[in-house]
């Protein structure tokens, strides 16, 4: 009679737990949202998988970024399907709209898997064709459009990057975007704040200071004269924000390969009528004309004061200072003539 009750009793309790279990197991593989719901959580997010992250920690992660709804159902999915040590470390774009045995299969794929590099300095036309020339397949026009839509020069962060090879304008801007954020801090921020500046001016001014100065140990000099010259209404009489207005006005949205800084310009040149012109009106730029380097954005918000009140660049790309408009025409005459 004993035994019979006892097991009445697992019966009782084992039914109710493997109904649980079972709606469990249901309810952690089904997605976090379905395709056309209005949430966040359909959104796609760069995921990030760094070498060593073990699956613990990688399931644990995507629930924190509301992309599965349970780690545990996550691993024991992976684990039995062989996909835990296939996972791969890099960067992935993920939404909740998957399961979770789709998304482990998508981590062993290496969604981005080429690396690529854009330097300091370029304007987003030129970022736009080194990336097609790396590898990564992407639409020039859509690029130069959607940003120019959303007036992103200057935010397009240069540095490394691992992309798959073929992705939306949008998603690679969000790639630019993120990394942006990352490294214009919020202390940077703050710091600009108190010297006076947003961060649209920072930037604007560190683009300005990337192509004048190409040594790190210039840029916070020539960011201090060019921001001495805005204090005092001088023309900031920037040639790269001149080129920049030149290759804006001669390259059409089509036209890829252009000459985007032409080196020698012109007194025509120079008299150009372009916003960007800092020899015809003062002040900054109404955007910025590259995309700055940490180096260049530090030089602005860190910027050194000095007697100077000009300089030029030679043909080594050397800086020359001047205190006074006589002293700079004896370094033009000196060092580009």
């Amino acid at each position: 009679m004993k035994s019979r009750f006892v097991s009445l009793v697992i019966i009782f309790v084992a039914i109710p737990f493997l109904v649980l279990s079972i709606l469990w197991w249901y309810w952690g593989n089904q997605p976090v949202c379905f395709s056309g719901a209005e949430s966040n959580r359909c959104q796609e997010t760069l995921f990030v998988i760094k070498k060593g992250d073990g699956i613990e920690k990688i399931a644990a992660a995507l629930k924190t970024k509301e992309i599965i709804k349970s780690p545990l159902v996550f691993k024991i999915q992976a684990v039995r399907n062989n996909l835990a040590k296939k996972i791969q470390a890099g960067e992935f774009y993920l939404s909740g709209e998957k399961k979770p045995l789709e998304i482990a299969q998508s981590l062993t794929r290496g969604s981005f898997d080429k690396k690529v590099t854009v330097l300091e300095g370029w304007r987003s036309e030129e970022i736009g064709e080194s990336l097609l020339l790396q590898g990564i397949d992407i639409n020039l026009e859509s690029w130069r459009q959607e940003v120019q839509k959303g007036r992103l020069e200057g935010y397009l962060f240069p540095d490394t990057y691992m992309m798959p090879q073929s992705i939306s304008a949008v998603k690679l801007i969000d790639i630019f975007l993120k990394n942006f954020e990352k490294k214009f801090t919020p202390d940077l921020e703050k710091e600009a704040l108190l010297k006076g500046m947003d961060k649209n001016q920072v930037l604007i001014l560190a683009s300005l200071v990337e192509r004048e100065a190409h040594h790190e140990k210039d840029r916070p000099i020539v960011a201090g004269i060019l921001s001495k010259r805005l204090r005092n209404n001088w023309p900031l009489q920037v040639d790269a924000s001149v080129q920049y207005a030149l290759a804006s006005k001669n390259c059409p949205l089509s036209k890829a390969n252009c000459q985007w800084w032409p080196q020698s310009l012109s007194e025509k040149d120079l008299k150009t009528q372009s916003s960007y012109n800092t020899y015809l009106y003062r002040g900054l730029p109404p955007a910025p004309i590259c995309n700055p380097s940490l180096s260049s954005i530090k030089a602005v918000i860190f910027s050194q004061e000095s007697p100077y009140w000009f300089y030029l660049s030679d043909k080594q790309g050397e800086i020359h200072y001047a205190v006074s408009d006589r002293q700079q025409a004896e370094n033009i005459r000196k060092y580009l003539r």
